[in-house]
């Protein structure tokens, strides 16, 4: 099989999944803001995600990686169909099986892309080599999706409205109440329903044009995925007979090596699960309930432990601060401001400096540790939360949008990359579980971002984000005197304390979820 040739069609599926997502996820608050119909629909899609992220493992262990990464790519075209007719009866349902997508899409991806790398491994390049060399293309192509479907969504809808204003006259955008958005939008509904043209495409076949294209790039991704993904991928990455007769052997002691931190091992920890719970209970039988429970146990264990339950604000602050992205700047800041069809370009601003900034975070932290960004990405967000309390938006200060948005995706950069870094240093003996249960309470800070949204003024939100925010710093630093009082310094420069840098750049598989940078 040419793995190379076969792997840059993936790519391309990759490109069109995510391109997809991101288009339509960008502005399903907006779309769908009627009763708060479309935050609603992502926090069923994100409860969903938690529950089934526990069993993920096992059920890859049972229908194979490639059955999981086709139904989870189906789920979010149901999702993306569901919003030609959003409604709570349509809407919601089509959730869960967004929440399918993404706790399969997410974990089954990376998988793929070390399965292709496997087949690259030789004698004179390693099988990290190729691992790092294709995880870095994975991660590129998920960029530039993000950035594509903010585009497409910027480019459907700017015509849309482009088109109106040339049939109409221009006294609408001069009687715009701007004192209902930003930090104000409350989401009532006689406002709502005033100010219906800036959530909404002026023509309805707009909509409908838009999410056609949408669901046919995510047509397109689900056949590449069928035809150019290998059917015989193990869930836990072992290959079979004929495919090693294929490939130049390694040395085992040199494949025990390569294979001893690789980011795809953290992900699917089934097999040494099952291993373990076969040493315990002294027989080769392990029915797939008892390793779930047992799964569930060791997570339970891991959670509560004092020195989880000091860094535990961390994840849950990085999902909530992603589903404010999502569910409050893009409706309240992008649309009620400018019009839902600048929604694309904000969070292709978004994306470009977030990718940037998450580059220069990781090469940073790989040197100097991870206090500094934390710091840095600390100010720049609690200073850009104090500025959009206190914004009097006019006609004239409007393109302050587009600076609010930068400044989130340089701090966003620093949670999405740097927190998934440090559960694998904190819990390195226990990296599986950890990463696990990163992955668990992200989903529940998006979960619960999405599922109040219609209850609070987004200042109450931004208020509960500035004190989440403050105590997950706080009692991150409390972990650091506790348990790395070695670490407190501000710049880290021995090796020893570059393990952060490691984590993040060989993680970022794990880093670049629900925000898609």
């Amino acid at each position: 099989m040419p793995g190379g040739k076969y792997f840059v069609l993936f790519l391309l599926g990759v490109f069109f999944c995510f391109a997809a997502d991101t288009a339509i996820t960008d502005v399903s608050s907006s779309f769908n803001i009627d009763e708060g119909v479309g935050t609603t629909s992502l926090a069923v899609c994100y409860g969903m995600a938690v529950v089934v992220s526990l069993v993920t493992p096992i059920l890859g262990n049972q229908v194979g990686c490639k059955r999981l990464l086709m139904i989870g790519a189906f789920g979010f075209l149901i999702y993306i169909l569901a919003n030609l007719y959003s409604r709570f009866a349509t809407l919601v349902p089509a959730g869960l099986f967004l929440g399918l997508g993404e706790a399969w899409v997410w974990t089954a991806l990376p998988i793929v892309t070390a399965y292709f790398a496997k087949q690259q491994q030789n004698q004179k390049e390693s099988f990290d080599f190729h691992l790092r060399r294709f995880t870095a293309f994975y991660l590129t192509a998920i960029e530039i999706s993000t950035f594509a479907g903010s585009a497409l969504s910027f480019a459907v809808l700017h015509i849309d409205r482009s088109l109106s204003n040339q049939s109409s006259s221009n006294n609408a955008s001069e009687s715009r109440d701007l004192t209902v958005c930003g930090a104000n939008d409350c989401q009532l509904a006689n406002i709502t329903r005033a100010n219906n043209q800036r959530y909404h495409p002026v023509h309805p076949l707009a909509k409908h044009i838009f999410v056609a294209i949408v669901a046919g790039m995510n047509v397109i991704a689900l056949f590449i995925f069928y035809f150019y993904v290998p059917d015989d991928i193990d869930w836990d990455l072992e290959e079979n007979e004929e495919n090693y007769n294929n490939t130049t052997q390694v040395s085992s002691a040199e494949t025990k090596q390569s294979s001893s931190d690789i980011p795809a091992k953290s992900l699917v920890n089934s097999k040494a699960v099952a291993e373990r719970q076969e040493r315990e209970c002294g027989n080769n039988q392990t029915s797939i309930c008892s390793l779930l429970v047992q799964s569930v146990v060791d997570s339970f264990k891991l959670a509560v432990s004092g020195k989880h339950l000091l860094v535990v604000l961390l994840p849950l602050y990085n999902g909530t601060s992603n589903g404010f992205l999502f569910g409050e700047l893009t409706r309240a800041f992008a649309s009620c401001i400018l019009g839902v069809d600048y929604v694309g370009l904000c969070m292709m601003i978004y994306a470009v400096t977030a990718g940037v900034a998450c580059v220069l975070c990781g090469k940073f932290a790989a040197r100097y540790g991870r206090n500094l960004p934390f710091l840095l990405a600390t100010a720049i967000e609690a200073v850009t939360y104090v500025f959009c309390l206190n914004w009097d938006i006019t006609t004239d200060n409007v393109w302050l949008v587009y600076i609010v948005f930068a400044t989130f995706g340089v701090a966003f950069a620093v949670w999405n990359t740097l927190i998934v870094a440090l559960y694998g240093e904190y819990f390195e003996d226990e990296d599986k579980l950890a990463y696990n249960l990163w992955n668990v309470l992200t989903s529940i800070g998006l979960m619960w971002q999405f599922a109040v949204s219609t209850f609070f003024c987004v200042y109450v939100k931004i208020y509960i984000q500035l004190g989440l925010l403050g105590a997950a710093m706080i009692t991150y630093l409390i972990s650091l005197v506790i348990f790395y009082p070695e670490q407190c310094r501000l710049i880290q420069t021995e090796k020893k304390k570059n393990k952060c840098g490691e984590f993040s750049e060989k993680n970022m598989l794990l880093a670049n979820r629900s925000s898609g940078e």
